[in-house]
């Protein structure tokens, strides 16, 4: 395995390392990976030199891969729910074609039993989506049913989280006609 590779590696097993430092900053690793594959957002800063390693900042990956990483990201999320709001960022920085449907499973499947703050992210990556994705991303969402979760966490007396469930439900509405 290539020295690229490997330290790719290294970083998603880091991403649920015990301590919290690490893990955290494997988490946003992933992200700026995951940001630099990602054609419809643009980087302005020099985080992504300043916080890479020269093997990241080699680092290609395929279309494949990018899923992998996404769907590994949602196995976390699965697995470790309460530290779901770091998994839900990094996934957030992935194209839109990718993050669609792990992102809406995971949605239907843990929607209100996510804490707040994950819910927020996730919620904030299904905006991304509708802003940056294509006509059959958002498609994608409103094929999905989840209004009925979206007016659940709208109920939130958390105002960030209502108020972000609402306005994504405005837009699947608007998108139903």
């Amino acid at each position: 395995m290539s020295r690229v590779m490997e330290a790719w590696q290294q970083v998603l097993s880091d991403a649920i390392s015990s301590d919290m430092d690490e893990q955290q900053f494997a988490l946003f690793q992933i992200g700026l990976v995951l940001l630099r594959h990602n054609p419809t957002i643009k980087q302005e800063s020099d985080i992504e030199e300043e916080t890479l390693s020269r093997e990241l900042l080699r680092l290609s990956l395929n279309e494949s891969r990018q899923k992998d990483a996404v769907n590994y990201l949602a196995t976390l999320v699965r697995n470790h729910p309460k530290k779901a709001d770091s998994f839900f960022y990094s996934m957030s920085n992935a194209q839109p074609s990718i993050l669609v449907e792990p992102l809406l499973e995971l949605i239907q499947e843990h929607g209100t039993k996510l804490n707040k703050d994950a819910a927020y992210h996730a919620l904030l990556a299904l905006d991304t989506v509708f802003k940056n994705g294509r006509d059959d991303d958002r498609a994608k969402i409103k094929e999905a049913d989840i209004l009925d979760i979206l007016d659940e966490l709208a109920e939130s007396n958390d105002e960030l989280l209502s108020e972000k469930a609402d306005v994504i439900a405005g837009k699947i509405e608007k998108l139903e006609g």
